[in-house]
């Protein structure tokens, strides 16, 4: 990645300030760009809600507040530290460690990525104090806490009888919102996938399709716990939380054993193996459940500075690809090859601005044809506007003259995906271009695997 100094505030302030300029630049377009097509195209970037939302966000975000809900063993700890990608909760194989309410801030360097509540079990039968419960302490806590999304964690290995603690979130879930007004966003997270049989499968790219459909069954079990009991929830994930850890110099130390290290060791403890399963769908899920938007612009930027910049990097692509797909719909006679490629072009630059570096449209134009094997276009919308059809089937073999919405957004996020590995991996352009090329594979893989099928039935 470019710049490895910049901060993550600053990359995302110079993502802004193109975003800014977006207008301007679009109004100093090549005479060739028809005006209506200018004014689609600021209706199309300019006037996206999602967009808009996220440059918002750059200036106003704060830490996500998660509250971790579940029985003692169920790896409420390793959770943490598989979210935060770092040893912030001490983790116990042979006893619970979470006694109280617990309260972690997950940094990068001075930066604070998140604040977890690690709570006491569920259902403990021994009162704290000899008065309150494990029960009555978190209702108390959750609205000291007032977080922002629920984490409930249940245990894919041991399917116990969950009814009771169900029906106990259901009430901790309706007094919060009597008191706050305010519904709580909750996730159940079905942990310690890795011990499913074949438990000596530890890796995720590993998972045997029995394994994965054991996961998946007992996922469906535990949702019909939860839907028959009436608890309303966002979403349910299987997922696993398995990292081993080791100390700056190389040495693997079993996790009952990290508390004895020096601290220094503690604070630098390093990954010797990371089987964590289904954490970046979780982080996903999480970002949707919460009702906050700080907040859920907040847990966007929680993760190390390069996978902040991958997770913004591809959340951009995501956004213009489906911008492609309704500018692809617009019945204007070639005016949405114009404007597919100038969405495309700002597209980049902003991926770029992402790596730390500046660079302005015609380059961004440059680096789109190259991937089609066009280099050197020179004026681009001038060339388009000669040659838009032979140019799309450059980029696109078979899209022909119209442009469906499929189209369009698959042409986008390739671009896009070859954008974030030259820009932000460092591939060099030649790289860039096998990603682009491998989009297209799989994009052609999944429309052929219909026809597949059809012809299959036919022979049947």
């Amino acid at each position: 990645m470019k710049d490895n100094n910049l901060k993550i505030e600053q990359r995302m302030k110079n993502m802004k300030d193109f975003y800014v300029k977006t207008g301007n630049l679009i109004d100093k377009l090549p005479e060739a760009v028809p005006e209506d097509t200018r004014n689609m195209l600021k209706k199309v970037i300019l006037g996206d809600k999602e967009l808009k939302q996220l440059m918002d966000g750059i200036e106003a975000h704060r830490p996500p507040r998660i509250f971790m809900i579940g029985r003692t063993g169920m790896g409420k700890s390793s959770l943490i530290n598989a979210l935060c990608g770092s040893y912030v909760a001490k983790v116990s194989d042979t006893k619970s460690c979470t006694k109280g309410m617990d309260m972690y801030k997950c940094m990068d360097g001075d930066r604070v990525l998140m604040e977890i509540c690690d709570t006491r079990g569920f259902a403990e039968s021994e009162a704290l104090d000899g008065e309150k419960s494990a029960e009555k302490m978190l209702i108390e806590q959750i609205s000291e806490f007032s977080p922002d999304v629920v984490i409930f964690v249940l245990n894919c290995t041991h399917k116990d009888d969950v009814g009771s603690d169900v029906q106990f979130l259901k009430k901790l879930s309706k007094d919060y919102e009597d008191r706050n007004s305010l519904r709580l966003p909750i996730v159940c997270v079905v942990n310690k996938c890795d011990e499913m049989a074949p438990a000596r499968l530890k890796k995720p790219s590993e998972y045997t399709t029995s394994k994965i459909e054991k996961i998946n069954e007992v996922v469906q079990y535990y949702k019909e716990i939860i839907v028959k009991n009436g608890l309303k929830i966002d979403n349910i994930i299987p997922v696993s939380s398995l990292i081993d850890w080791q100390t700056p110099d190389g040495v693997e130390v079993p996790v009952e054993a990290i508390e004895n290290l020096p601290q220094y060791d503690i604070d630098n403890l390093q990954m010797a193996f990371d089987g964590r399963y289904n954490i970046e769908e979780l982080l996903n899920i999480l970002e949707e459940a919460i009702l906050d938007f700080e907040a859920q612009m907040g847990l966007r930027m929680a993760a190390r500075l390069n996978d902040v910049v991958h997770r913004l990097g591809s959340h951009l692509v995501k956004i213009f690809s489906g911008i492609s797909a309704t500018v692809a719909l617009t019945p204007i006679p070639l005016a949405d090859i114009y404007v597919l490629v100038a969405i495309q072009s700002f597209m980049v630059c902003l991926i770029a601005s992402l790596s730390g570096r500046e660079i302005s449209l015609e380059t961004a134009k440059e680096f789109i044809f190259s991937m089609g094997g066009i280099v050197g276009a020179g004026n681009v919308f001038r060339l388009i506007a000669q040659q838009g059809t032979k140019l799309l089937n450059g980029l696109w073999p078979g899209a022909g003259s119209a442009v469906s919405a499929s189209v369009a957004a698959f042409g986008t996020g390739a671009i896009g995906k070859a954008a974030i590995a030259y820009y932000i991996d460092d591939f060099t352009i030649e790289g860039a271009k096998k990603k682009f090329d491998e989009a297209k594979k799989e994009k052609r893989l999944k429309n052929e695997e219909p026809e597949r099928l059809e012809t299959v039935k036919g022979e049947a």
